[in-house]
């Protein structure tokens, strides 16, 4: 799927953003035995001979459904490091991993459909924190983890969960060590 079509989709679900009704039928693109329910609101972008490109699109709907709030910038990496907290952050310098970073390694080893499910609980917890997702980014990057695409994907996310906190490591070993001067 290209960058348009997957801009396209989230400015169709942003179209939506305001009818609770609506959403409230997006939600339903999470639950296994309910998703059908979305395919009147998604017809126009789901190919009924792709299972997999259907479901990786009710994902990103329910997703959006549950939590609207978008950026244009970064990929799901950028927002599982937000996702991490201060004791988190100082494991990881350590090496060591935490709840958030458990679940980011567990959706690095995501095959086929399990990736839904793994993003889908990280998402959530962004909702929580009320930190935005980049919805094109997520579909265009959940669209192609069942091909070639995936492991530049995944390279992808970790170098933004990864070289984002190993910068502010960086800066922080600088800062202590120009102090001593």
């Amino acid at each position: 799927m290209s960058q348009t079509f997957t801009e396209g989709f989230v400015q169709y679900l942003q179209g939506m953003k305001s009818d609770r009704g609506k959403l409230a039928i997006l939600r339903k693109g999470l639950i296994e035995n309910q998703a059908q329910a979305t395919w009147p609101l998604l017809s126009r972008f789901l190919n009924f001979d792709k299972p997999y490109q259907m479901k990786a699109l009710q994902t990103v709907a329910g997703l959006f459904a549950h939590h609207p709030k978008n950026t244009n910038t970064g990929n799901f990496g950028k927002l599982c490091y937000q996702l991490l907290d201060s004791d988190e952050k100082q494991k990881m310098a350590k090496g060591e991993l935490g709840p958030i970073s458990r679940n980011f390694q567990y959706a690095l080893a995501a095959n086929g459909d399990e990736i839904f499910a793994r993003v889908k609980r990280l998402v959530l917890r962004a909702k929580r924190d009320e930190i935005p997702v980049n919805y094109v980014q997520l579909a265009q990057d959940i669209l192609n983890w069942n091909s070639y695409k995936k492991e530049k994907i995944k390279l992808e996310w970790g170098k933004q969960f990864w070289m984002v906190s190993a910068g502010e490591e960086t800066v922080e070993a600088v800062s202590e060590g120009n102090s001593d001067d």
